[in-house]
């Protein structure tokens, strides 16, 4: 809970001021809504005596003191209206901002290992959460002690016994309302986090739809979130029960305070010493009070809910391993473009340092302006290699330098905007292809023909109704392959970075849409340091040099004609390809 605080309260800082005035403001609302019935008392004291000149004038004066208190009451919640605005509506902004912050410096492996759905879920809890909070706190909490002050007050004045009564009564009442939702609390938690594992896979399998109908899983999935509803609803069939326990035990106090109020009244009235402006007074605070305290306790439930809601995105804020520059990074430029890999050690299992990993003295230099490629079978650490390029992922010792530049001392935005990258199956935002090559960059008109020109993709384009402002849909599914494929390699013609990664990046295309993009991405890497990743190996045939990878090592190097006089593992590799095809054992 210190982290839900500690976010809720820097955002309440920074909105002090209209805070401070919305507490004014309720604690004005509180302190004349609960005082105004003693004018109700005199009046009907008054009301009960014969008419008279000075009864008539007390009457009118109090009569004018409740008007004077409306006004005041109305002005109070009109004040409070207009702070709570950028107090409730300007913190939802900061914090939806600041979710999305906390949620972008998370390591590349964190999103592997999570589902988007859930995270986006968490996210809004979050933000949401601070909204129930606050106004709990004002409405509920501050309004409440509050009344409860004035009311206290107002009773010692008239009756000292029931004011001591009715201060245990109220602390019974809050107690029992704070330590059973402290209690009850674990089964709120329980609710939230099944409730985002149905929303992840709600997720997983809406934006896999193709192959949920493809594959016809519909009925398989329908079974799957079937289950998780039931495992929410078993959940929440608890927290409820507890709740109407809660609910139970606040009735039975109410009906008590009530009824020992009464029981007082008759006494008063049976020993000649009763007043009934007395017992309008008593009435009047004590169904005030019992409202608002019944409204406490079943907010107090919604209170503990936000909480539990908040809690699984305030485990995500409090992860310390986040992407973060070194403390003396700076935004280095690599003019040529020369990459080595030096004595580099590196296991996907940080835990396990001094455990044999995936490169173990890794060693490898990439001249400015080389085109080297990486091949090897699945596992073999090609992927990996680029990643660490990007640094997703840290090395555990030895160092990747870019022109003798150690990666460490890049900021990580300088590092990542002087490497493109095209994946095998590249990633659109639900954007026109407009945003999708500039990615938000400003660039002229010109400059954005003559990219889609160079990555030969100007033409499918202009035959889009709508052409560059055509939305691509979500991840790209209304583009084919080879047009998402296009559409990143005119990214990377607008970046114009020094080094440029391929990660299998035609290996999913028909023969005739790969000779294509082939033409625009050896223009794309024309003057630059590559490093291509395929696995079909005719599209390799011109690189500088080729290196062929087993478990994490370099087991031959060299180019096409060489590998192949070797013997080795690539002349079995390429006497297995069919079809330019590789079979893979």
């Amino acid at each position: 809970m210190g982290i839900i605080f500690r976010e809720y309260f820097k955002v309440v800082w920074q909105k002090k001021w209209f805070f401070f005035l919305c507490m004014a403001a309720i604690s004005t609302a509180a302190f004349l809504d609960f005082y105004s019935p003693v004018f109700y008392k005199n009046i009907a004291n008054g009301l009960a005596e014969p008419f008279s000149e000075s009864t008539f004038n007390m009457l009118m004066e109090n009569f004018s003191m409740i008007l004077f208190f409306y006004a005041g009451i109305w002005i109070a919640w009109r004040v409070l209206e207009f702070g709570i605005i950028p107090l409730d509506g300007g913190g939802l902004n900061l914090l939806e901002k600041r979710c999305f912050e906390v949620l972008q410096k998370q390591k590349y492996d964190f999103f592997e290992n999570s589902h988007s759905g859930s995270l986006i879920k968490r996210a809004n809890r979050f933000v949401r959460s601070y909204e129930v909070i606050m106004d709990w706190f004002l409405f509920q909490f501050l309004f409440n002690i509050i009344s409860i002050i004035v009311s206290f007050i107002v009773f010692y004045q008239e009756n000292t016994q029931f004011a001591i009564y009715f201060l245990i009564w109220v602390c019974v009442f809050i107690a029992w309302s704070i330590l059973f939702s402290i209690w009850k609390l674990r089964f709120d938690k329980a609710v939230a986090e099944a409730d985002s594992t149905v929303g992840g896979k709600y997720s997983d399998a809406i934006s896999n739809i193709f192959i949920v109908k493809s594959f016809a899983l519909e009925a398989q999935e329908q079974t799957q979130i079937n289950q998780a509803s039931d495992h929410v609803y078993r959940k929440r069939v608890i927290a409820w029960i507890l709740m109407f326990v809660s609910f139970a035990v606040q009735g039975l106090l109410t009906f008590g305070i009530e009824l020992l109020l009464v029981y007082l009244m008759i006494q008063k009235w049976k020993s000649g010493n009763f007043q009934v402006g007395e017992f309008v007074l008593f009435q009047s605070i004590l169904l005030l009070l019992i409202h608002r305290l019944w409204e406490f306790g079943r907010n107090f439930r919604a209170f503990f809910t936000a909480l539990a809601d908040a809690s699984e995105m305030a485990e995500v804020f409090r992860r310390e391993d986040v992407e973060e520059d070194n403390e003396n990074a700076r935004p280095l430029t690599i003019p040529h473009g020369e990459i080595s890999f030096e004595n580099m050690n590196f296991n996907y299992s940080a835990d396990n340092e001094n455990q044999n990993g995936l490169f173990n003295n890794f060693s490898l230099k990439i001249n400015a302006g080389e085109k080297v490629a990486l091949v090897g079978q699945s596992g073999s650490g090609k992927t990996s290699l680029t990643k660490l390029l990007f640094r997703f992922f840290d090395l555990q010792s030895g160092k990747i330098c870019f022109d003798g530049q150690n990666a460490m001392d890049f900021t990580l935005e300088s590092l990542r905007k002087q490497i493109s990258l095209v994946p095998q199956q590249p990633e659109l935002f639900h954007r026109s292809i407009r945003e999708n090559i500039n990615l938000g960059e400003a660039i002229s008109e010109e400059q954005l023909i003559d990219v889609a020109k160079k990555s030969r993709s100007l033409e499918f384009i202009n035959k889009l109704p709508e052409k560059f402002e055509t939305l691509v849909g979500e991840r790209g599914v209304k583009l084919s392959g080879g047009e998402r494929q296009r559409i990143a390699i005119a990214r990377a013609f607008l970046e114009d970075a020094p080094v440029v990664v391929l990660d299998e990046a035609t290996s999913a295309l028909d023969s005739l849409t790969e000779q294509q993009i082939q033409v625009a991405i050896f223009d794309l890497i024309k003057d630059k340091t590559a490093i291509v990743i395929a696995h079909r190996l005719s599209t390799i045939l011109r690189m500088d040099r080729i290196i062929v990878l087993e478990e994490g090592k370099i087991i031959e190097q060299g180019s096409h004609q060489q590998l192949l006089k070797n013997k080795c593992k690539y002349h079995a590799m390429w006497q297995h390809q069919q079809g330019d095809f590789l079979i893979e054992d």
